[in-house]
């Protein structure tokens, strides 16, 4: 008797754990938060895994997974799934899989994502192997942003290919590339796609963009490229404001044949260091930038394919690119892999006289920081302007993407931020700056006095 009174509240015992157990379930804070927040943190997942494709293009586009498997977690948490349309609207193009037969896989998931997207601007990737979508009305959806990707295929070629009876809607923006390979393609877009595009990005092929394409604002080029077309570029693209070539590995610097050509929009260009010679003859061939005020020097390896000797510049090396950037930049940037001598970039800071903002990236921050405080630890031959006082145009300094602690700039930033001329220092997305070193510099202005570019 005893003992099974012993079992029976051994078993009361268990029944009573449990029923706290799930009452601190039920009470639990998440349960507490307002719809509109889970929504909001919905949506970020997805965000999150929507950004790390095109961190490594090369890799070909998979579904999302994440939006699925928040609706899978329960009832409550799949209603209001169902209720965010921007955790959706990422669609991937149904495909065919060669090891199923040419099986077509996706089709559905395709068709309930554009269900319960409703009506709001679509994001749509094309993959390679992709399935029969004669059926699918594109141009009855509001697509943002249309990702071709392998368009190195034949069959990316609009002008042969059965895909030219379908109507692709034009995007705001339009992406196009291919992986990992060892040739540029080269691709015309079809002007009836980027009649309405604003953004266009070439990622491991050569575009050639048909003449008085007037929505274009920006051009963004990364990976392998045949060749640095800037003024075809440039005459294609007459509203073009920003260039980005910061990215690219090019195999032919310059077109052979170019004329001379006046782009009075464009404002931002961006280049890779081996690109400024070629910049050097399209200058002085005849091409005029009268309204750039912002100027980007990065180095790009790809990944151990190319690398180049450091930049060595002077005026007299590059006469034309200093007598017309000298009288218009006012802004300029220093990216990562940054290949370029410190002497070299104090003679670039001083040519463009009217520089007023600087912004450097990574591993370039201390090239930069040597250049504008001329320290006495800065290499031996690049002391002859170690005692020259800092520029006195320079205004603010943006530090991107430095993940050290701070501690080895401390003494280069001390000087710069207590020059005669003191200058704003801003640190961005720099995790690990030490707070102390963050309060000491970081500069506590309004947004206002950042630069607009």
């Amino acid at each position: 008797m005893s003992h099974s009174t012993g079992v029976f509240s051994t078993s009361m015992n268990e029944v009573q754990k449990n029923v706290v157990a799930s009452s601190k379930g039920f009470l639990h804070p998440i349960r507490l938060l307002p719809t509109e927040i889970l929504q909001q943190i919905f949506e970020e997942c997805t965000n999150a895994e929507a950004a790390e494709w095109f961190l490594d293009p090369t890799r070909p586009p998979s579904p999302l997974k994440s939006a699925t498997r928040i609706a899978g977690t329960c009832r409550s948490w799949r209603t209001i799934a169902q209720q965010t349309p921007r955790m959706w609207n990422r669609l991937r193009a149904p495909i065919q899989v060669e090891s199923r037969n040419y099986k077509t896989v996706g089709r559905e998931a395709f068709c309930n994502s554009l269900q319960l997207c409703g009506s709001i601007p679509l994001e749509v990737t094309i993959p390679s192997m992709v399935s029969n979508l004669e059926q699918f009305n594109f141009t009855s959806l509001k697509i943002d942003r249309l990702n071709f990707y392998d368009i190195r295929y034949d069959f990316y070629d609009w002008t042969t290919h059965p895909w030219r009876r379908i109507s692709f809607p034009s995007p705001r923006h339009l992406w196009a590339g291919n992986g990992d390979c060892d040739y540029p393609y080269t691709r015309m877009l079809p002007s009836s796609l980027i009649s309405r595009t604003t953004t266009i990005t070439a990622h491991n092929i050569t575009v050639t963009i048909p003449e008085g394409s007037n929505r274009v604002t920006q051009l963004v080029l990364c990976g392998l490229q045949d060749t640095f077309k800037l003024t075809s570029l440039l005459k294609s693209l007459p509203c073009l404001t920003e260039l980005d070539a910061g990215a690219v590995v090019v195999c032919n610097h310059r077109e052979q044949d170019h004329r001379a050509l006046t782009h009075q929009k464009l404002k931002h260009l961006r280049i890779p260091i081996s690109c400024m010679r070629a910049l050097e003859e399209y200058l002085a061939g005849g091409l005029q930038l009268p309204s750039l005020n912002c100027f980007g020097l990065a180095n790009h390896s790809a990944s151990g394919r190319m690398r180049y000797d450091p930049l060595h510049y002077t005026p007299s090396a590059f006469p034309s690119v200093s007598a017309q950037f000298s009288t218009t930049v006012t802004h300029l940037e220093v990216h990562r892999e940054y290949a370029v001598t410190t002497s070299s970039t104090s003679s670039l800071i001083e040519t463009f006289y009217k520089v007023d903002t600087i912004s450097t990236y990574g591993s370039a921050v201390r090239v930069i920081l040597r250049a504008l405080c001329r320290t006495g630890d800065m290499p031996e031959g690049e002391k002859a302007s170690e005692k020259e006082s800092l520029p006195s145009s320079i205004q603010a300094l943006h530090i991107h993407d430095y993940l050290g602690d701070g501690e080895d700039l401390y003494p280069a930033l001390y000087k710069i931020y207590n020059d005669t001329v003191p200058i704003k220092i801003f640190f961005e997305n720099c995790p690990n700056i030490l707070p102390t070193t963050r309060r000491e510099f970081t500069h506590m202005g309004t947004a206002a006095s950042r630069p607009s570019h």
